[in-house]
């Protein structure tokens, strides 16, 4: 279950993959890497909680608590910092420096070959302790994109800033729970898509501790969730979200000859969000390399209609719940 790799995935750990339905890769990312990640979140955390206290929302920062603590201080006074960075609202550089770090492309590159496109579809996820939703239930992560793109592979990348284990809420995964199709998912809490567990597909439940550094990587097929909190630190981690080219993306670029679609294929897998093309060796110029260039892309990003694959999504996952980028400059006081 658990591989480590330098340039990319061997054979073997290619072929673990598809089979499994999950591999874990350790020590990928640099700690200088997850350093930065940190430190410019610390950044956004001090900037929101300044407003705050000056608006008399929050009565203190909470600096004197370590990275691990402070955002869970902070909530039990006010939510509308946790608020204002978890899942994609958070466009600080390091994030993008995380996505177009070059080892994470090798790895992604080995299974999604090398025209790749990194989704906006990330998520910051600081799960606090006994915190709700911060509890994912069972789920594909074909469940929220466009059936279209069921039958070929968006790569998921789950990365842990902190060790994670059962005690703190890492994932799990139904092995072998791949490789068949798209499961009907109902409306869980807190607006997530969920798998009863008398639906899910035959496979092997498999809690997956990861350790800081190690990334986990998951099929969009791939039946997985999120366990509770018990420690009393914070879970940091983020989940990065890659494909080919050759699919529905919404990316600024020029599709080659090879990567034509049909008349039903939809604008995006994922629609609401904006691509990016993050790798290319055939064209190079159209790759996005900077944060200022990312934050273009997703602020000029019109959000397309959400999947209705499971009725009306507004029953499941309310507009208020996706990221655009004009959001990110409100301020908000209290949620």
């Amino acid at each position: 279950m658990t591989a480590k790799t330098q340039h990319g995935l061997s054979a073997e750990q290619v072929k673990q993959f598809h089979d499994e339905g999950f591999l874990v890769v350790e020590d990928l990312i640099d700690p200088e890497m997850i350093v930065r990640l940190e430190a410019g979140i610390t950044a956004e955390i001090d900037s929101l909680c300044e407003d705050l206290v000056s608006t008399g929302a929050l009565s203190s920062g909470r600096t004197e608590e370590p990275f691990n603590r402070r955002l869970s201080s902070i909530t039990q006074e006010s939510k509308a910092v946790v608020s204002r960075i978890t899942d994609g609202a958070l466009a600080i550089p390091a994030i993008f420096e995380l996505i177009a770090y070059p080892p994470l492309l090798d790895v992604a590159e080995s299974l999604c070959g090398p025209e790749l496109i990194a989704s906006s579809v990330y998520r910051l996820r600081p799960k606090l302790p006994n915190y709700g939703p911060g509890v994912v239930p069972w789920h594909q992560d074909s469940g929220y994109f466009e059936p279209y793109c069921d039958s070929s592979l968006i790569l998921t990348c789950w990365i842990p800033l902190v060790d994670a284990d059962a005690n703190n809420g890492c994932l799990e995964v139904l092995k072998y729970g791949h490789r068949g199709p798209v499961v009907k998912h109902g409306s869980g809490d807190h607006h997530f898509l969920k798998i009863e567990t008398t639906d899910l597909p035959e496979g092997e439940i498999v809690t997956v501790p990861v350790r800081r550094g190690g990334v986990l990587l998951l099929s969009n097929l791939t039946p997985h969730c999120s366990t509770p909190n018990n420690s009393e630190g914070i879970r940091w981690s983020m989940d990065l979200r890659y494909q080919s080219a050759s699919l529905p993306t919404n990316a600024p670029i020029t599709r080659l000859p090879e990567e034509l679609l049909d008349g039903d294929a939809p604008l995006a897998c994922y629609p609401p969000e904006a691509d990016v093309l993050i790798r290319s060796q055939k064209r190079p110029d159209q790759v996005i390399s900077s944060p200022e260039q990312f934050e273009q892309i997703r602020n000029g990003h019109i959000p397309g209609a959400i999947t209705e694959r499971w009725g009306d999504p507004s029953m499941w996952r309310p507009g208020g719940r996706r990221w655009t980028g004009h959001a990110l400059k409100q301020k908000e006081t209290a949620v």
